[in-house]
């Protein structure tokens, strides 16, 4: 199999009022960014791109592994209930009962939500505003990253706080990892007895996606 590569972005460029070239991702420099940068989000469109890295993600990982791929709107319900954005979504179930399945879901934002075994999700960008100062080649970076480090078995969901209430999670991704609480409120009571059972039936972190037999 044929190494994943991620699809050629296009050139963009974006402009202020003043016909000014906006220098997104180097913006603010070593300095803050104003306070009112925070409240605006100017060209979002300008994450776009993340849509094409997504669906080569998908077409890879259904090539390259033993995994189930299917499209369906139905499948944005696997998202929390304020992604209400998200149009449609892939469902990435992989062969193997210990290894995390996968929702990614593309958002009219436009940009990516990626959703991995019980209850880990992952926006692209986060955020998107001007202060965040987020560009498409950076967030696809981040995607594929965070794709790739599930698939390779790098994702541990474990409940944690007091009487074990609290989702957190650690995430190890080729370039380092991260670790945190996975904020659940938007998450239906029935999801969240569903995805307390699964954790509590288990231990460690997922395995890795089996790779597809030649």
């Amino acid at each position: 199999m044929e190494p994943y590569v991620r699809p050629a972005l296009p050139a963009q460029e974006f402009r202020d009022a003043e016909g000014t070239v906006i220098p997104y991702g180097e913006r603010w420099g070593m300095g803050s960014p104003p306070d009112d940068a925070y409240s605006v989000l100017t060209h979002a469109e300008r994450f776009q791109p993340l849509h094409d890295v997504a669906r080569a993600l998908i077409a890879y990982l259904e090539c390259a592994y033993d995994v189930t791929a299917s499209e369906d709107p139905a499948y944005v319900a696997d998202l929390p209930e304020n992604y209400v954005a998200a149009t449609t979504a892939v469902r990435l179930t992989p062969a193997g009962a210990d290894s995390a399945p996968m929702t990614i879901a593309f958002t009219s934002h436009p940009g990516v939500v990626v959703r991995a075994g019980a209850v880990y999700v992952e926006p692209f960008p986060v955020c998107g505003c001007d202060a965040c100062d987020d560009t498409a080649e950076s967030e696809a970076e981040r995607l594929e990253s965070t794709v790739f480090g599930i698939v390779s078995g790098g994702l541990k969901e474990y409940l944690t706080g007091p009487r074990r209430k609290v989702f957190a999670y650690d995430l190890t991704v080729a370039d380092g990892g991260s670790s945190g609480t996975q904020g659940t409120h938007a998450f239906s009571p029935e999801r969240l007895k569903t995805a307390r059972a699964t954790l509590r039936d288990r231990s460690g972190a997922w395995a890795p996606w089996s790779f597809r037999e030649s």
